[in-house]
């Protein structure tokens, strides 16, 4: 049934093993709720929490806490609006910013038409894990562990894909899909989300004249256009896991503040390759007049890494990293002999999964990534996608 609203599965953390869940949603891509999530997090004190009613307690924002915890800091803001699609950024102080939250909380309390202001301060995309590496606010969910992109930034200092989102009541995210097309998690500490996320193709139904999506998509016209696509409130202590290609829209029903992850892994790692490659022949194709050039093809990859975020030689620098983790786990855990001189049992640890999951995602991946054009013609490329072949098959050879 076309224009049809798809209902999304909610599950209590830990009612699932992680095995199943890895199977059930992050294989087959596909989007669900996950409960109960953010409970005992440090990050729940930055909340003041009232009377209980229902089993339900109320709570507002810890304006205080939050001060004395992150202390002041540059961050940067985006201005939005409910009745304009343009953004613009600026960089505030981080008490300026909560001052100024604190008192649209008290003028929206004030007015009793309810009246928005015509701009809203959003402050998204913070690194503030980043920025405070010794601040356990959060914990990355265990369903949502497997995070090959974050492990390779954090080991390497280099920025990564953690933020934190705190925004008043009415600031939104325009239609967009995930950096690389990577995974997403996103964790309400406080308040109600509204979320809108179209399933991969969807989004072509929505093409304007020039091939361009409109930024701010409703209902009536999803319906119209005969869209499939979820409606989705998050609330407060729930986790989203938003699936690669699923284009979205946010509007922050409420205050809020979240916690959110982009990142890839084993099972979605063709289709971050994919788009790579395709961003790159887009790149090819614009500069084609260029080609004559002895480093057209270096320059490709270098606009490829300013625009995208990611080249060919940066993919292969993480499959390699993530590769020669989990050989290095292997060597430990089943080279490694008990007491009786026997082999370790290749199920006696929990990453177990991982380890030889990963590395075989990686040697299937290079074996195609090796066959792509660009990369057999390129000896540096091809070299390095045959020792990950060679790497990556010793294990399976033993086994």
């Amino acid at each position: 049934m076309e224009g049809e609203c798809i209902h999304i599965r909610r599950l209590t953390e830990g009612s699932m093993s992680y095995g199943n869940f890895y199977w059930e949603f992050i294989k087959t891509n596909t989007p669900v709720i996950v409960t109960g999530v953010s409970i005992k997090w440090e990050c729940s004190n930055w909340l003041l929490k009232h009377g209980q009613e229902n089993n339900i307690y109320s709570s507002e924002i810890n304006f205080d806490y939050l001060k004395q915890q992150i202390g002041d800091r540059l961050v940067v803001v985006t201005k939005c609006s409910t009745h304009d699609e343009s953004t613009v950024s600026v960089e505030m102080q981080f008490h300026e910013f909560l001052n100024y939250w604190r008192n649209q909380i008290l003028s929206s309390k004030a007015d009793v038409n309810n009246v928005t202001a015509p701009k809203i301060l959003y402050l998204k995309d913070w690194h503030l894990k980043a920025q405070l590496p010794n601040y356990e606010f959060y914990k990355v969910p265990q369903y949502f562990a497997s995070d090959w992109l974050n492990e390779y930034l954090e080991e390497h200092k280099l920025d990564d894909y953690r933020f934190v989102y705190m925004g008043p009541k009415n600031s939104w995210t325009p239609l967009h899909i995930d950096v690389f097309g990577s995974y997403s998690w996103s964790t309400n500490i406080y308040g109600r989300k509204k979320w809108i996320l179209l399933p991969p193709g969807e989004q072509f139904k929505l093409l304007g004249p020039r091939g361009s999506l409109p930024c701010n998509i409703k209902e009536e016209m999803l319906i119209e256009k005969s869209v499939n696509f979820l409606i989705i409130y998050q609330h407060e202590n729930e986790t989203l896991f938003v699936p690669s290609g699923w284009y979205h829209q946010v509007l922050n029903v409420t205050d809020t503040i979240s916690v959110n992850h982009n990142w890839f892994n084993g099972t979605n790692i063709k289709y971050i390759w994919c788009n790579i490659t395709e961003n790159l022949r887009k790149v090819m194709n614009e500069i084609l007049e260029f080609r004559q050039y002895v480093n057209f093809k270096e320059d490709c990859q270098q606009i490829l890494k300013c625009n995208f975020g990611l080249n060919i030689s940066d993919f292969l620098e993480i499959l390699c990293f993530i590769a020669n983790s989990r050989l290095t786990l292997y060597m430990k855990r089943y080279r490694s002999k008990d007491m009786s001189g026997n082999r370790k049992s290749v199920n006696s640890h929990p990453d177990n999964f991982h380890i030889h999951y990963d590395l075989k995602s990686i040697n299937m991946l290079s074996k195609f990534i090796a066959q792509d054009k660009i990369v057999f013609n390129c000896s540096t490329l091809y070299d390095r996608c045959m020792n990950l072949i060679d790497i990556t098959q010793e294990i399976f050879l033993e086994r």
